[in-house]
């Protein structure tokens, strides 16, 4: 995994991400671009969305955990000998 960026696509779905950028560029404003600028295109849209996309996930999952790990804790506790 690259640590310089904070979402790392497979090798497939970067392909396939790829191809759905270059159909999307076409059908929306009629411009056939190549593997390379959909490349740059799409590490670009990564650096610019991807921390604040992360950073949504990582809030939304926080209720989430607070109320799994409380559980967690109180299942703990029915487990100790009087």
């Amino acid at each position: 995994m690259n640590k310089d960026k904070l979402i790392n696509l497979s090798d497939d779905a970067e392909k396939v991400v790829l191809d759905q950028l270059r159909d999307y560029m076409e059908a929306e404003f009629n411009v056939d671009i190549g593997n390379l600028p959909a490349k740059f295109l799409l590490d670009f849209i990564i650096k610019t969305i991807g921390p604040h996309l992360y950073n949504q996930v990582v809030d939304d999952m926080e209720p989430w955990l607070y109320d799994r790990f409380t559980d967690m804790l109180e299942d703990m506790h029915s487990f100790k000998k009087d």
